[in-house]
């Protein structure tokens, strides 16, 4: 699993929650949208998934700042046909988007059985996984894409050509302990990891990226590329989701988007794809979500080649992190804990962290899986 290690500090996740919401409404968000974004970064941090969590802060108001990201967004909704609409997220930030692509698609697949919803004008979503449980929790089998510019060196190749491109798939069990969530890039790390690691001044394994010449590094701050999983299989798929984000409403694919950290105000004009498929058009709701549940535990079950390493179903990580970290708190780099005491120093926005914090040293805040 993917993992930097760097100094960090213990935060409180209800605070947290509180400052980053009141940064995106001073930078203009509604208090609607602020709200929606701080759950979703949150609730990244509190399942691990740190690469996507509120570290994406900073570059949200600089983007914002900056006229690349729209704060208070017209989404337009045109629906195509019985089970396909579309969505112009109109240069927002990409949580509203997805949100909204995602109860578009419920909607399609309680009239039609299954909705799909493509998004243009788009910008930096999260982690898919959080638009997913709000479908798995409408009963529905949820199916996400979304695609970034030049971050992922094909396989034999030496230079970047297409983004991390993650894809969800989620299936509910019959409660929330037993809904199975794969949310995966198709590189070996996500990049924001990367940026995390570049943040915090540590270095990477060798094996995840390659700099400008295309060769091995350890330094982040060099890193133009980074390797896709599981050789041309991560490769290959990665191409194929940014066909299905670009093509299908013209949206730019990998080499012709703008970079995520190039120019702040050039727009990204990201595309997605969001999925659902009504479960009761097939069999009762109930049977679906315990037949889950219980492969899941015969999963679990299965003999394990390492007793250190347990037997985990998709998503199993984030669930035994999210239910640690309310209590232990979610720890922050230092540097972007003196970043965000700059940023509420900026904007005179109360600082409702602290600052003594509960916990102090070298930690994991990174993700836990491999999210894009």
């Amino acid at each position: 699993m993917a993992q930097i290690l760097s100094e960090s500090v213990l935060v409180r996740h209800e605070p947290l929650k509180v400052f980053v919401r009141q940064c995106l409404e001073h930078s203009g968000l509604s208090p609607a949208h602020a709200l929606l974004v701080a759950d979703s970064l949150v609730e990244s941090n509190l399942r691990g998934i740190d690469s996507h969590g509120t570290a994406r802060l900073p570059h949200y108001l600089n983007r914002i700042h900056h006229g690349g990201i729209n704060p208070r967004p017209n989404l337009l909704y045109s629906r195509l046909g019985a089970a396909i609409g579309r969505l112009d997220a109109d240069h927002g930030l990409g949580q509203i988007a997805m949100a909204r692509a995602a109860e578009e698609a419920v909607s399609l697949a309680r009239e039609s059985g299954a909705g799909w919803v493509a998004i243009e004008n788009s910008s930096h979503c999260g982690a898919l996984a959080y638009y997913g449980q709000q479908i798995a929790r409408a009963d529905m089998v949820g199916i996400l894409f979304t695609h970034s510019d030049s971050m992922v060196v094909p396989h034999a190749a030496r230079h970047a050509f297409c983004g991390t491109n993650p894809l969800c798939m989620i299936v509910p069990g019959d409660n929330p302990e037993t809904t199975l969530c794969l949310d995966m890039a198709t590189s070996v790390v996500p990049w924001n990891t990367i940026a995390n690691a570049a943040m915090e001044d540590v270095e990477i394994p060798r094996d995840w990226a390659v700099d400008a010449g295309g060769n091995p590094t350890t330094n982040p701050k060099d890193v133009r590329g980074v390797r896709p999983f599981g050789g041309y299989k991560g490769s290959d798929l990665g191409l194929m989701i940014d066909i299905l984000c670009s093509f299908l409403v013209g949206s730019p694919s990998g080499p012709d988007i703008a970079p995520m950290y190039g120019d702040p105000g050039r727009k990204r004009l990201l595309g997605g794809l969001v999925g659902a498929i009504d479960i009761r058009r097939f069999r009762d709701v109930s049977a679906f979500r315990a037949a889950v549940s219980a492969l899941a535990k015969r999963w679990n079950a299965q003999p394990v080649a390492d007793p250190a390493e347990p037997v985990l179903f998709p998503g199993q990580p984030e669930l035994h992190t999210r239910a640690r970290r309310p209590a232990e708190g979610i720890p922050l780099g230092v540097n972007l804990v003196e970043i965000f005491q700059a940023i509420a120093k900026e904007k005179s926005i109360p600082w409702t962290l602290g600052g003594d914090f509960p916990s102090r040293g070298l930690r994991n805040p990174s993700d836990p899986a491999n999210i894009s």
